[in-house]
């Protein structure tokens, strides 16, 4: 067997075991638990916090609550998307923050986790006009690992640089940041 050949075998191999499920390809993220349940949408509320302005930046706190009767939780970041004029979308790019880390809140009933939002009220340079992006209206968060989401308000003005909007991983706490 030629070395192209032991290498062409050894992939097929090394796809077939991972496959199977035989090797995980990550680990679960810090302090994991199988013991306790993934909250689902409908057992969380949601809320939007202020955060304090700064020259050109804007911030805000989505605040999910287990509104639940079971402990539960919720690991790493959510979805969130804006919304404008009745049911049309507003332009979102929602990327995630490496810092802290993501690993799993855990949730007794009527405790919060938290998330920060971050992101810029000045035009990028190709953003035409001084209104950025419309204005959203309302917001849809969706939960960690979750596919339904829940609609609240948004009352934070524009959202310029094309939509961008920082999202650090959800963390305990109820408070704004």
């Amino acid at each position: 067997m030629n070395l192209r050949t032991r290498l062409r075998a050894i992939g097929l191999v090394g796809a077939a075991v991972l496959g199977l499920g035989l090797i995980t390809a990550a680990a679960a993220p810090a302090g994991a638990s199988s013991t306790t349940p993934e909250c689902s949408t409908a057992e969380l509320s949601a809320k939007l916090l202020p955060g304090s302005p700064g020259a050109g930046q804007r911030y805000a706190t989505v605040v999910l609550t287990n509104a639940g009767g079971r402990t539960c939780s919720v690991t790493g970041y959510g979805g969130l998307a804006l919304l404008g004029a009745p049911g049309q979308g507003v332009p979102t790019d929602l990327r995630r923050v490496s810092s802290p880390a993501p690993h799993t809140v855990t949730l007794a009933p009527g405790a919060s986790a938290r998330s920060l939002l971050h992101w810029a009220a000045i035009p990028a340079a190709d953003e035409n006009g001084a209104a950025c992006e419309p204005t959203a209206t309302g917001v849809v968060v969706t939960p960690p690992d979750q596919t339904s989401a829940l609609l609240r308000s948004w009352s934070f003005g524009p959202v310029c640089q094309h939509g961008l909007i920082q999202q650090n991983a959800y963390v305990a706490g109820s408070a704004a940041f």
